[in-house]
């Protein structure tokens, strides 16, 4: 059954927890949506995905960034970092009083970045088990922002501090995108960022900050074990990144870029995921090599890797 809660040190982060009926919870589940998303994600995929795990008893956590969906706060003054510290503190307190075995952060785009990070810091501060389940990394580093955005848009910006998005990336046509430079739409869409959603909002100075300053490199954490990474088998830059990464656990999405281009795409990542955090929790006997728990399937690193259509991607 879910309960709508109020996180953060002054009620100001808008969440919901799924929590089974028995007392014995182990696992905890935490999604973190994209850049400019709600709690939700496009296309509901995280409610979806709740609603799925709940049906197995799971323990389940949502919540919207201040500046985000209803929680407060302006997406002008959000941050990777403040991104982060909220991830951090709703764990803190969804955990105060039961303290799981392990938990999985689920993040999607900009999320999956929130996720890495947030999982790294919490084993550290904890010492519970973190798992990183990251949908659609977007590729590092990211093209620059100073290369790519509206120069105008750039140099008020840098005198305001946050500006409207719509000033950055200039267009009207949110259907065919017409209008649009399509460097800058596939730039916000691998944060996660939907400009029909996106437009009204401002980004700030200290966020495209933050996403200059990521890089390969930079990747907390990345070469740990228990990473699952579920990309689009067309999102061939994020493919080739993940496959160097010793230890990640690289799952394919037929025929797209990103889950929501499809709905047999998003039914898939929502079984994927299902599986992967199933599978934690001890309620699957399969064999990771050819695991039917999702559709996808699962390959080590350093492998070819190939779609549950027998299709091989060759990187």
């Amino acid at each position: 059954m879910w309960r709508q809660v109020r996180f953060g040190r002054n009620r100001d982060i808008v969440g919901l927890v799924e929590e089974p009926a028995a007392q014995e919870h182990r696992t905890l589940i935490v999604t973190l949506p994209g850049f400019g998303q709600a709690m939700s994600e496009k296309n509901y995929l995280f409610s979806n995905l709740r609603k799925r795990l709940a049906a197995s008893g799971a323990w389940v956590v949502q919540f919207d960034y201040r500046g985000h969906g209803d929680s407060a706060g302006e997406l002008g003054q959000t941050t990777v970092s403040s991104m982060v510290r909220d991830t951090l503190e709703v764990v803190e307190e969804v955990t105060a009083g039961h303290r799981p075995d392990t938990i999985f952060f689920v993040g999607n785009a900009l999320g999956a970045m929130v996720a890495l990070r947030s999982a790294l810091a919490w084993e550290e501060l904890s010492g519970i088990t973190c798992r990183p389940v990251l949908l659609s990394p977007p590729a590092m580093p990211l093209p620059r922002s100073g290369e790519l955005l509206d120069a105008g848009a750039l140099n008020a910006l840098a005198r305001e501090g946050s500006v409207d998005s719509q000033l950055l990336v200039p267009g009207y046509d949110y259907y065919t995108l017409s209008d649009f430079d399509m460097d800058q739409v596939g730039y916000l869409a691998s944060l996660g960022a939907h400009l029909l959603y996106l437009h009204g909002q401002c980004i700030g100075r200290a966020m495209l900050d933050e996403l200059d300053a990521l890089s390969e490199e930079d990747l907390p954490g990345a070469g740990r074990p228990g990473i699952a990474v579920v990309c689009g088998e067309r999102d061939t830059e994020a493919l080739a990144q993940w496959k160097a990464v010793p230890g990640a656990e690289v799952h394919l999405l037929d025929g797209v870029v990103y889950y929501f281009q499809h709905p047999a795409a998003m039914d898939q990542a929502i079984e994927i995921i299902a599986g992967i955090v199933l599978h934690g929790q001890g309620e699957c006997s399969h064999s990771c090599a050819a695991c039917p728990c999702g559709r996808g399937r699962i390959n080590r690193a350093g492998s070819n890797l190939t779609g549950s259509n027998g299709i091989e991607v060759n990187l």
